[in-house]
């Protein structure tokens, strides 16, 4: 669970990044509570499953948009921190869409103006 975090090295999980074990956990403990407590207000087990399909949706809408979040910042970060012109850059990849032909002229031929 805890990490000692160095000056010199870091864990992503330290800077704010989910950690999904955690959240399962978490969302499965909330849901028994709504699961619970549902049934005891209304007496029904099929209400208690609603409300509980219904706030498990929900926090799964909440999840991807946070991991949505924080790819997209930590792209904008990756952008922002660009290299030196001193320093070595590392060798262009090209991207999975550019490896494969098919999907690629597929991309081309839908999508006209991407790079």
């Amino acid at each position: 669970m805890g990490e000692i975090v160095d000056d010199r090295t870091w864990s992503r999980r330290s800077v704010g990044q989910m950690y999904f074990p955690q959240f399962l956990v978490g969302m499965v403990a909330t849901l028994l509570a709504i699961l619970g407590w549902t049934f005891q207000s209304t007496g029904s087990i099929w209400a208690a499953l609603g409300w509980t399909f219904l706030a498990a949706l929900i926090l799964q809408v909440g999840y991807f948009a946070a991991v949505v979040w924080l790819v997209q910042r930590e792209g904008r970060e990756a952008d922002e921190a660009k290299p030196s012109e001193g320093a070595a850059s590392p060798a262009k990849m090209p991207g999975p869409f550019e490896r494969d032909g098919i999907i690629q002229a597929l991309i081309s031929r839908f999508f006209p103006r991407l790079p």
